[in-house]
């Protein structure tokens, strides 16, 4: 592509870096988000995402939550699903108070939990009733909101 001068954008870094993770390949994912920086390309909310489900996904919890804390410093602003990626993983891998310190972040900003991670926390509640019950209370705020 960059011998055809054709310049990727960053839905195509985007693509690569979720395919990359997909099949494994979370060192080349890696890589290749490294390079944005170095090509004055900022990543956005859907390249965060991506390589940080990538990371999530191989159990590299301390390098995605890295990513996750440097997309604000860098001026992208985590969503709802960047929120919900980053404690999907830290549940997966059974680190509970990382998850609930997120879950609370994530409730004071106003974001809630999408179904996979209600799930997870509800197959972890026996761990952790704390966990459950920032969720449902969230939950019923925003239908009072509605």
């Amino acid at each position: 592509m960059e011998e055809s001068q054709l310049k990727p954008d960053l839905v195509t870094y985007c693509i690569l870096i979720n395919g990359m993770c997909k099949v494994g390949k979370i060192n080349d994912a890696k890589e290749l988000f490294s390079s944005l920086f170095e090509i004055s390309l900022q990543p956005d909310v859907y390249v965060y995402n991506a390589i940080m489900k990538g990371l999530c996904q191989q159990g590299l919890m301390d390098e995605a939550y890295k990513v996750f804390r440097d997309m604000e410093k860098g001026g992208c602003l985590p969503n709802n699903c960047c929120y919900n990626i980053i404690i999907q993983g830290f549940l997966k891998h059974e680190y509970l108070p990382k998850a609930s310190e997120l879950i609370n972040e994530m409730v004071d900003k106003g974001f809630s939990a999408d179904a996979a991670t209600t799930e997870l926390v509800v197959h972890l509640s026996l761990n952790n009733d704390l966990i459950l019950s920032k969720l449902r209370n969230r939950s019923e705020a925003s239908k009072g909101v509605q």
